[in-house]
């Protein structure tokens, strides 16, 4: 007798004790019915590997749609930051236009080296207002009036036109008298 475990068309034995099982299943005896068995377990892996593909791609076209909404709410955001830096840049350019034709109107280093030199010949800080000549006036003719008092002598032998120790020259013409402001 040969050897079972040779054999390739032999079956195993089956299990005995706790893993035996509790009615063996009869060996259908037909192959087409075998056939048919094999077809729809085969049928029913691929049904179940279709419901999960399924369920798969239902997913992934929902984390497309979640992805596509994110990425148009962002594509909206940048539109607006990018309408807002244009508005940005074109304020920009209009105040830099502003100050460029400031910058023309305001006096350039040769226009200020003609006034520096105008206000060196003119020197303000010399002219007088005419209050200030008028009070230099006063306090002039009032010294001149002290020292006529202060020596009577020569007061009676010299008009008070004239000053005293004088010597007779040639009259000069006389410049008009300035007008003065009345308040």
């Amino acid at each position: 007798m040969a050897d079972p475990t040779l054999d390739p068309n032999a079956q195993p034995p089956a299990p005995k004790g706790f893993f035996a099982p509790k009615n063996p299943i009869a060996a259908p005896q037909n192959p087409i019915i075998d056939q048919v068995n094999v077809l729809q377990a085969r049928l029913s892996i691929g049904e179940k590997r279709m419901a999960d593909l399924d369920k798969r791609m239902l997913g992934i076209e929902n984390q497309l749609i979640g992805n596509h909404k994110k990425a148009l709410t962002e594509i909206k955001s940048l539109q607006k930051e990018m309408t807002d830096l244009k508005q940005t840049i074109q304020q920009i350019e209009d105040k830099t236009i502003l100050v460029i034709k400031e910058l023309r109107l305001t006096a350039r280093k040769e226009d200020i080296d003609v006034w520096k030199r105008y206000m060196d010949i003119w020197d303000p800080t010399q002219f007088v207002r005419y209050e200030q000549v008028e009070k230099m006036i006063d306090e002039k003719l009032s010294e001149h009036v002290e020292e006529h008092i202060a020596s009577p002598q020569q007061e009676t032998s010299a008009p008070l036109d004239t000053p005293p120790d004088t010597e007779e020259t040639p009259e000069e013409p006389k410049k008009p008298a300035r007008r003065t402001r009345s308040k």
